[in-house]
């Protein structure tokens, strides 16, 4: 049995794509990335849109990118969809929208993504990434990117750094440290007992 219950809260909304989105999601602060495992670097990037403006929102994406890009290759997620909805439930944040990653997504550009999805679909006041995060087609988004497009489209920019603990904590490591049974480490890294 997890330590984290799998129902949603009362008021968490959630949202599959950007067509009919809820207005409870728009107008406040985005959190992005792949949150997978929820570890504590991902922690601080949702702190960060909290503490920017409401509602707080998480925007990941379903497949993860890596399945699009190499689905030959064998890749395990820290946690499945329906866990990781409950962990971002449990985070304190108001909903999440969940971007489907295909062929559309990959090939919109890092100007379009911050046009049509941060700025035009949510309505994006303040944006919280982790430092390596990069986005639009070829990865062209960059952190720095993303400065510069915030001060033209108006809306505030947290980069986090990253979580230390002996070296960077991130969903990577946590893998492979599972892989190799340093099952204690990886709790550490994630900030709770790996389910």
């Amino acid at each position: 049995m997890s330590l984290f219950p799998l129902a949603l809260p009362p008021g968490f909304r959630i949202a599959t794509g950007l067509a009919g989105l809820p207005a409870e999601l728009r107008g406040g602060a985005v959190a992005i990335g792949n949150f997978d495992g929820l570890h504590r670097g991902h922690r601080a990037v949702i702190a960060a849109a909290e503490q920017a403006a409401r509602p707080a929102v998480a925007l990941s994406f379903d497949p993860h990118p890596r399945h699009f890009f190499q689905p030959e290759r064998l890749f395990r997620r820290l946690s499945g969809r329906r866990e990781r909805l409950a962990l971002l439930a449990g985070s304190g944040l108001d909903g999440a929208v969940i971007l489907p990653f295909d062929a559309q997504m990959a090939s919109l550009s890092a100007e379009r993504f911050v046009a049509d999805v941060l700025v035009g679909a949510l309505g994006a006041k303040a944006v919280a990434v982790g430092y390596n995060f990069h986005f639009g087609k070829g990865r062209e988004g960059s952190p720095e990117f993303l400065r510069d497009a915030a001060r033209r489209h108006g809306f505030a920019v947290t980069v986090v750094q990253p979580e230390e603990d002996d070296g960077p904590v991130s969903s990577t490591n946590i893998r492979d440290l599972l892989g190799s049974g340093r099952v204690e480490r990886a709790n550490r890294l994630l900030g709770y007992r790996w389910f």
